[in-house]
């Protein structure tokens, strides 16, 4: 930080990628970084096809220490939906009932959000599916894991011609990605 941010120049950054294992790594670098310097840059993560990682603590730390993090999942990929429980973050859910199918009671959430086995969703989520794709003609379970078929996934989101373009606009708002990424 000393060597590439103190020449006055553009502001200094850190990104930090990974595929599968290494994306779970590049997260946890990505707290390491904020919590043991002091006056970090900012820290973002692109995160491809990772299993999750950390509990609400976690999240809440990375998001004090202003982490930015966009998790690239594929949704026919199942490393992406292990390990663990997902305890949904969302707060107006006051209730004891379902809203969703699917969905734990709450008494089962608070129950499983202060266990090894009750993760969060870190960061920001941004769902492909490459059974939509024209172009990806094997569809067993190590074709949906490789870094190839998200890298294609993510080239044609981010083509000009590409349907779901839009609808990834409207996912992260304009002060998030948007326009200081250069793929929307």
């Amino acid at each position: 930080m000393r060597t590439y941010g103190a020449h006055g120049e553009a502001p200094l950054s850190f990104t930090v990628a990974g595929h599968s294992l290494g994306a779970a790594l590049a997260t946890l670098a990505a707290h390491d970084i904020n919590s043991t310097f002091a006056d970090v840059p900012m820290v973002t993560v692109m995160s491809f096809g990772g299993p999750r990682v950390g509990n609400r603590s976690f999240r809440r730390r990375l998001e004090r220490g202003g982490t930015r993090i966009l998790r690239i999942v594929n949704s026919d990929d199942f490393i992406t939906k292990v390990p663990g429980f997902v305890v949904d973050n969302s707060k107006n859910n006051n209730n004891n009932h379902n809203n969703r199918a699917g969905e734990f009671p709450m008494w089962v959430k608070k129950r499983v959000e202060h266990t090894p086995w009750g993760y969060d969703e870190v960061g920001k989520e941004l769902q492909l599916r490459s059974g939509e794709s024209p172009y990806i003609f094997k569809r067993d379970v190590a074709t949906c894991h490789e870094l190839s078929t998200y890298l294609h996934l993510v080239d044609g989101l981010a083509s000009s011609t590409c349907p779901l373009r839009a609808t990834a606009r409207k996912m992260f708002n304009e002060d998030f990605w948007c326009g200081k990424v250069g793929i929307f």
